[in-house]
Parts: C-alpha cells; sequence; structure tokens
C-alpha cells in the first residue's frame, strides 16, 4: 500500500511538471499571436494594406487617376485665373474647368 501511495504521489509530481512546462509554452505562445495581432493591427500597415486592396482593381485606378487629375487641374486653373472675385473670372475658371475635364476624361479612357 505504501509503494502504491509514493507512486501516485510522484506520478501527480510529474504531472504538475508536464502541466506547468505546457502552460509556459501556451504563455509564449499567446504572447507571440499578441504581439503579431499588435503589428498587424498598426496604423501604417492597415493604410498599406488599404491602398493595395484598393489599387488592385483597373477600374478604381483610373477613379482615383480621374479624381487627382481633376483636382490638381481646379488648383492649377484657380492658381492661373486668380480668385473668383468677379463674374468674368468666375465664368472662364467655369469653362476652363469644363474644357479641360472633358480632355482629361478622353485622356484618362484612353488609358
Amino acid at each position: 500500500m505504501e509503494t502504491s501511495n509514493k507512486t501516485c504521489h510522484s506520478n501527480l509530481l510529474c504531472r504538475i511538471e508536464e502541466l506547468k512546462i505546457l502552460k509556459l509554452e501556451q504563455e509564449q505562445k499567446i504572447k507571440y499571436q499578441y504581439s503579431d495581432l499588435k503589428d498587424s493591427l498598426s496604423f501604417g500597415t492597415l493604410i498599406k494594406e488599404s491602398i493595395s486592396h484598393i489599387t488592385e482593381s483597373k477600374q478604381t485606378q483610373r477613379d482615383l487617376l480621374q479624381i487627382a487629375t481633376t483636382t490638381g487641374t481646379n488648383y492649377l486653373i484657380e492658381k492661373v485665373l486668380g480668385s473668383n472675385s468677379s463674374i468674368k473670372r468666375y465664368l472662364g475658371s467655369l469653362l476652363a474647368e469644363k474644357v479641360s475635364s472633358s480632355f482629361i476624361g478622353k485622356l484618362i479612357a484612353k488609358i
């Protein structure tokens, strides 16, 4: 009976050690996964991944190009023709914007 108790006790001690080792391994794995998750949720990574997903489509690329060129054209027209303080300047900038938008739209459609 005494031998049986010693065996049970030693088996329990062995099992406790195994569980402690398992616990340490799992804690390390959780730390690694947490670090990986934290890195993947960083602002820069999110921006990079979002941009790469957005620009995969050719139509999206064309739309972004259209927006950029229209914005740039409007900015240049505003700088060249000045502020819209008079009716002539306002109408001139509107006309220039429509003509340039038409021209740029045709150019982008070819791309």
